[in-house]
């Protein structure tokens, strides 16, 4: 069917945001519940709550595995020792539910097998892949459309696996296409998913450095900041299971990526027409400070 994070996917529902490259890392299993999921215990061990106080995450831990709430697309059940996704779906938007299976469900599910995951955007840059982290609206798909654009190679827009067993962290091909937010009629917002404009689909990439995205300004700039900084600053941007124990262990893994890579901040210009001569300089600043 395709890959996902370097993994065959296996799947029982629609999913059209794979890659056509054959996965090396084993077979993931994404499947539809035949049955009622396990009724948490307690409180979640993490939650997200809106502005106005709606609950769109909980996540609870289940000896070994874990349950994720993502209404109104629905709960998943992770198992990492199955590498498997068990869903109870929930609404017909079938674009979000997809997009929060192949980020937050597959994504808290690798971490929990040992992978370093980046709630983060990537592109490959000769051979090698540049992370870009953020808060929501810093510009990640923005910049990897227009990277894209430019002809780099997008390794993902919006979670991106890392292993870090090998001799240097490999960045592995997330869910294909960018999703685009962009003001509708009466002001409502609305997410449109477009395909990578690049020619083709990158191969796991070595990574090169990584990106902390901050505030738009009037003009770009790059700066790099030392390990212990970017430690601190980057920490909200891991995927894990929540609960104590995986936060350690996810804070570790990126403990030992910028041991190895450089860690930048960058402010992109407010004018996204820059955007496009923006984002070459944002890599050419990389590149020279690294």
């Amino acid at each position: 069917m395709g890959s996902l994070y370097g993994f065959e996917v296996k799947a029982g529902l629609p999913l059209r945001r794979l890659n056509a490259a054959a996965g090396t890392r084993g077979e993931l299993t994404i499947e539809v519940a035949g049955e009622p999921l396990p009724a948490p215990r307690g409180k979640p061990v993490s939650t997200l709550v809106g502005d106005d106080g709606h609950r769109f995450y909980a996540s609870h831990e289940l000896n070994g595995r874990c349950l994720l709430e993502l209404p109104p697309s629905g709960e998943f059940l992770l198992d990492p020792d199955a590498v498997r996704v068990t869903a109870r779906v929930g609404d017909d938007d079938e674009a979000l539910r997809e997009h929060r299976i192949v980020s937050s469900a597959v994504g808290t599910l690798l971490s929990m097998r040992g992978d370093l995951v980046l709630h983060a955007s990537a592109v490959a840059v000769d051979g090698r892949a540049v992370l870009f982290c953020g808060p929501t609206g810093r510009g990640k798909s923005t910049l990897a459309l227009a990277l894209g654009e430019a002809g780099y190679g997008v390794l993902g827009e919006d979670g991106v696996a890392i292993d870090l067993e090998g001799e240097r962290p490999l960045a592995f091909p997330g869910a294909r296409g960018i999703r685009v937010r962009s003001l509708g009629a009466g002001g409502s917002r609305r997410t449109d998913l477009v395909a990578d404009p690049a020619p083709g689909e990158p191969p796991p990439s070595p990574v090169a450095a990584v990106v902390l995205l901050g505030e738009r300004g009037e003009a770009l700039t790059v700066e790099r900041f030392d390990a212990a900084r970017a430690l601190a600053l980057l920490t909200p941007n891991l995927t894990h299971s929540g609960g104590r124990e995986a936060i350690a262990a996810a804070f570790g893994r990126l403990a030992r990526l910028l041991g190895t890579v450089p860690a930048f901040r960058a402010s992109l210009p407010e004018d996204l027409d820059a955007l496009p001569r923006a984002s070459g300089e944002l890599l050419d600043g990389v590149a020279s400070h690294g």
